[in-house]
């Protein structure tokens, strides 16, 4: 990991020059400058060799364990000034006579004399996968997942799911990991058939530590309409009680993906009713004894190894970006097929493989040296050491900047989707993104999160119109990153059981386990920078972190804990780029102090208001805001303490979900926030104004205009249902920035005619019309505007007229997708609607018969005229 510990040195530097308060004096400014120019020089030499280099090798760890010291030794002065009283001391000692500052900087330009001393680069062995003017990547297919030599599989399954007997029956597919059991049950819940056969579907996946109550919630998630606020009330007793009423009596297929031990099945078999009905549940695991147990009677499905012939297709389909021709060569065919038969049958090697091959040129030369670079060992030991080589030949080809991040997902527990805004912000907290103007440090982090997807390293899980929303890793992968980045000392997880924390320095701490919780006051490590824990347990002490010693953190992210108050000693963590907490209490003025924070994530655990205090504009670099509660945005000033108390923050870019009064919105919050991007928010009006009055609303809304850098605009109105009346006409309402693409609005109350204000917004994606946002019985649009259209949701419960304007066009022309939702009224939908070349997919939640029936008839009309792609879904009200 040297080149990362490179690249968090140089960041560390540049935030001493341009962003520390300390009174930088020439000599000292100088010095600093010499130094960062040592280590930018350090660091061009790992972008220049972007793969691993055995002449270099052996200085990477003389190179981590040098930029680790010098780091640690630059980030204590800066805590030291922030800590002491005599400021001026302590600055002046750092910046022009500290001993220790010089051997550093020696250290490093010795460390730099030996690297180009090695004349990396001059053999031909050492350039093999080095850049050149010839090399061209090919990035692998987007497409969904690729099925080879599955077909016999997926019939026999089929037939046993959908024929005889007609009691309850249990499927159980078995076999190693990767190997694609997940793959073809899908494939098997996914077909029309299948969805036809069965009247109701439900898939949940059972990793190894698995939580009752979340595999109840996900399955009623699937089979039943009863709200989740309900559902969240109720205990594990009577949401098992609740799943197996919504499943008695219907037909249903319940998938079970992974299951490790035979506790999940006892704990779940009880909630699945026997009706003779056909009903079935289909299961994959890796253990023979779980699935005899499971279904004792009836032999698991086993799954084979793909052949070498299906292997070289599987191997194809995932090159398929890929000139055709090559593959279809001679010489590229049968090195293609050595690469596929060293795969020995497993879907997961092929997979990485390819991800291995889609970056280097499509050239016999490449090919053959990545068929040679899988060890002998790979052909004859056990299949584990087979798994392992190609694991390790992944991650060796990865370049320098991804393998941090890479070996990073291994922090996070097995089985989960991880958001991929939490991930970014994490990687950019640790240091591992360099920055590359003028690109900012999220859109370079999405980049590396790309590349890894496209190498078949990190699996895409949700998308929301070809944007990542979630993503994981497969076992296999998390347990090689977890024991490599052991082995590069990148982190240190914490698993469950483990009787002691860890001996020695660490200077990544990640809990799997709530271990820390009542053993860690006798833990104390002043290197650590980043201390992460995924296990929710108990309430934690405000004193907390008093004896730790913890001075150097920068990522705190135990939010599953929940305080009593704000532990006032995180104030004095002056190196925190990533905080995320649960607390109790209000936040203190002094979280200002927190110069260096970047990302800020609280969660209240009680339902009292609570308010953000305006000191957090002075944070200097703080670019993203999330909390969780009844939060309010700074407190009610009035006037001019408004206007004098707003400070400009440049840097922030995403404030969510926040409760914001109108009187903010009016009094220069809009000003304070540029550069902002992402806004969710809950508009409360003042005790002095009609909340209906559109010209008072308007008037404060319209300031939102001035924020030319959003893109995501949430707005909940937070105005009284009981008497709901339509505000009058805003067509003059000028509240939308010009370059917002995602919109959602609630409880706005607005006439539909206004609607039009919103199709002239001429980059909007996504717009959501949620409960009450628009007010009236017919709407009529037309083929103006909403030239961008993607996503269109619509919630109305009085709407019943949706007409088209007769202009000969259709509207929307390029939604892709429309969700109609609560529609109880709605009699009539523009035909055109099926018109738009770009529509896959229609979707009714809970509306009325007229409106399903007419969604039938526009995707009928559609077939008749040739196209077969519109998809609708009927979801009725239950």
């Amino acid at each position: 990991m040297a080149y990362t510990e490179v690249t968090s040195l140089m960041q560390t530097l540049q935030s001493l020059i341009q962003l520390h308060p300390c009174p930088i004096k020439p000599k000292g400014r100088k010095k600093i400058e010499c130094l960062l120019q040592k280590v930018s020089l350090l660091q061009g030499f790992f972008d220049g060799n972007g793969k691993d280099n055995v002449d270099i090798k052996y200085l990477e760890g003389i190179i981590r364990d040098v930029s680790c010291k010098a780091e640690d030794l630059v980030e204590e002065i800066m805590f030291e000034y922030s800590s002491s009283s005599s400021l001026k001391k302590v600055g002046f000692k750092f910046l022009g006579n500290n001993r220790k500052i010089n051997l550093i900087e020696a250290a490093i330009s010795r460390v730099y004399d030996d690297i180009s001393a090695t004349k990396v680069g001059s053999t031909p062995g050492s350039s093999c996968y080095r850049g050149s003017h010839d090399d061209i990547e090919q990035p692998l297919s987007s497409k969904k997942d690729v099925v080879v030599g599955l077909d016999d599989d997926f019939l026999r399954i089929a037939d046993k799911l959908t024929g005889y007997p007609s009691k309850l029956d249990v499927v159980v597919i078995i076999g190693m990991g990767g190997i694609g059991k997940t793959t073809l049950a899908k494939r098997i819940y996914h077909d029309k058939l299948i969805e036809y056969h069965f009247y109701v579907r439900g898939w949940i996946t059972i990793s190894q530590r698995y939580k009752l109550r979340n595999l109840l919630l996900d399955l009623l998630d699937c089979t039943s309409q009863v709200p989740a606020f309900r559902l969240d009330e109720m205990e594990n007793e009577e949401l098992a009680e609740q799943l197996y009423k919504s499943l008695k009596g219907r037909r249903y297929l319940i998938v079970m993906d992974d299951v490790w031990n035979t506790e999940a099945w006892n704990d779940v078999r009880r909630c699945f009713p026997n009706d003779n009905n056909g009903s079935r549940v289909m299961v994959t695991s890796r253990i023979l004894k779980v699935a005899r147990f499971i279904s004792p009677l009836n032999a698991p499905h086993v799954m084979r190894f793909l052949t070498v012939d299906e292997s070289w297709k599987l191997l194809q389909e995932k090159l398929c970006g890929l000139d055709s021709r090559l593959c279809c060569d001679d010489e590229m065919g049968w090195i293609g097929k050595q690469i596929a038969e060293k795969c020995k049958g497993l879907p997961l090697a092929i997979v990485m493989v390819a991800g291995i091959l889609s970056k280097v040129s499509a050239t016999a030369s490449r090919w053959r040296y990545v068929a040679k670079s899988i060890h002998s060992s790979f052909v004859k030991q056990e299949y584990s050491r087979q798994c392992l080589d190609i694991l390790a030949l992944s991650y060796k080809h990865l370049p320098h900047h991804l393998k941090a991040c890479f070996l990073y997902m291994g922090a996070f527990p097995e089985d989960v989707e991880i958001p991929v805004w939490r991930l970014i912000r994490l990687w950019t907290a640790e240091g591992f993104i360099k920055l590359e103007s003028p690109k900012t440090l999220e859109w370079i982090a999405r980049e590396y999160l790309q590349d890894l997807i496209d190498r078949s390293l990190i699996l895409v899980g949700k998308r929301s119109f070809g944007r990542i929303k979630t993503c994981s890793i497969h076992d296999v992968l998390r347990n090689f990153c977890l024991e490599e980045a052991q082995r590069e000392k990148l982190l240190y997880v914490v698993r469950r059981f483990e009787p002691h924390l860890p001996p020695g320095v660490h200077r990544r701490l990640h809990f799997h386990s709530d271990i820390f919780a009542y053993s860690s006051y006798t833990y104390s490590n002043p290197y650590l920078r980043s201390f992460l824990s995924s296990k929710a347990c108990s309430v934690l002490e405000d004193s907390y972190f008093v004896c730790m010693g913890f001075k150097l953190l920068r990522v705190l992210d135990v939010v599953n804990y929940s305080f009593y108050s704000f532990p006032i000693q995180v104030v004095k963590l002056v190196n925190l780029r990533y905080l995320a907490l649960t607390v109790n209490s209000e936040l203190p003025r002094s979280i200002s102090k927190l110069k260096n924070l970047q990302t800020l994530i609280i969660h209240w655990a009680t339902k009292e208001t609570r308010t953000l205090p305006l000191e957090i504009l002075k944070m200097p670099i703080l670019r993203h805001i999330h909390v969780k509660g009844d939060v309010l945005l700074f407190e009610l000033l009035i006037g001019d303490q408004y206007k004098k108390s707003f400070q400009v923050s440049k840097n922030l870019q995403t404030l969510c979900t926040i409760t914001i009064s109108t009187i903010t919105l009016s009094h220069g919050l809009v000003a304070a926030l540029p550069n902002l991007k992402t806004l969710a928010s809950n508009l409360v009006t003042c005790r002095n104004h009609d909340p209906f009055d559109a010209d008072w609303l308007g008037s404060c809304l319209n300031n939102l205009v001035q924020m030319h850098s959003l893109e995501t605009l949430k707005l909940l109105f937070n105005l009284s249902m009981k008497n709901p009346r339509p505000r009058n006409s805003i067509q003059l309402w000028n509240a939308f920035p010009p370059n917002l693409k995602k919109l959602t609005l609630s409880r706005s109350l607005l006439l539909w005619e206004d609607a039009k204000v919103l199709a002239k917004l001429p980059n909007l994606e996504v717009l959501k019309l949620r409960d009450f946002s628009f007010q009236g019985p017919e709407w009529e649009t037309d083929e103006e505007g909403f030239h961008q259209l993607k996503y269109l949701l619509v919630e109305s419960r009085d709407l019943v007229l949706w007409k088209q304007a007769s202009t000969g066009g259709y509207p929307f022309p390029a939604l892709q997708h429309l969700v109609l939702r609560f529609c109880y009224k709605l009699k009539e939908i523009p035909c055109e609607i099926g018109d738009i070349p770009s529509l896959q997919v229609i979707e009714l939640h809970s509306c009325s018969p007229y409106a399903s029936k007419l969604a039938r008839m526009i995707q009928e009309e559609q077939i008749e005229l040739g196209n077969s792609c519109l998809e609708v879904f009927i979801h009725p009200a239950r």
